[in-house]
């Protein structure tokens, strides 16, 4: 059964159920721990939700809205997803955690999308959880849609909750845009080459009761399965 590396979180939960009910283990990973050596110990590599991304980091100065994440956890997170697709470390990043790895690789972020995005939607629907707030129109063959084939039926539409204020607005060199919502904010990112490196916008795991998008966990996992199943065999 493979590994999955959570990056620490303040809401846990729904993450590791996911990723227990895709088949595989999930661990903790310490803050403090370098990040080389957390790859190693781990098949994929799991970004999760929180607080706004220092726009320092993408050189802007912060917005008034700007939100920070817990002290450090730019810094880790950065590190971690950069190690794990040198070493190609399946990667699945949620919100905050996909415009982590955007930033990561040199892109850039809207940092307030009702301030920043003419006719914006809302991306901000907190209650419930699951609560869904718009539809995704994705990108036919691509990673995300080949994943979400068996729900959608054919389709290039899925429903989705929302729970961000910031997204990804020029994506990182060597990734592509393959999902939006109708009103143009960005909704997912991938990296066509290498291991498995999906990054959406929506809370999946929220859903991890009724299944909608167990598949994105499930495609994670596998690809975590080869990796670990290669690193045996190297070994």
């Amino acid at each position: 059964m493979p590994t999955i590396g959570i990056a620490p979180c303040a809401k846990l939960h729904d993450y590791e159920e996911s990723v227990h009910r895709a088949g595989a283990e999930s661990r903790l990973l310490d803050a403090g721990e370098p990040a080389e050596n957390a790859i190693r110990g781990i098949d994929g590599l799991l970004l999760a939700g929180g607080g706004d991304v220092d726009p320092s980091w993408f050189g802007e100065t912060p917005d008034p809205t700007y939100q920070p994440a817990e002290p450090g956890r730019d810094a880790h997170e950065i590190e971690l997803v950069r190690a794990a697709v040198a070493a190609d470390v399946p990667v699945f990043a949620i919100c905050r955690g996909a415009q982590v790895m955007n930033v990561a690789f040199g892109g850039t972020l809207v940092q307030d999308i009702p301030t920043g995005v003419s006719g914006a939607s809302n991306h901000r629907i907190d209650t419930p959880p699951s609560a869904i707030a718009h539809e995704v129109w994705m990108t036919r063959e691509s990673l995300l849609w080949n994943l979400m084939g068996d729900v959608v039926e054919g389709g290039d539409t899925v429903q989705v909750n929302s729970r961000h204020h910031q997204a990804v607005a020029q994506p990182a060199s060597g990734f592509v845009v393959s999902g939006t919502a109708p009103d143009g904010v960005v909704e997912a990112i991938e990296r066509p080459t290498g291991a498995f490196c999906l990054g959406v916008q929506w809370h999946p795991e929220n859903f991890w009761r009724t299944g909608e998008f167990r598949s994105l966990f499930e495609g994670f996992v596998r690809a975590a399965e080869t990796r670990a199943r290669a690193k045996m065999g190297s070994g």
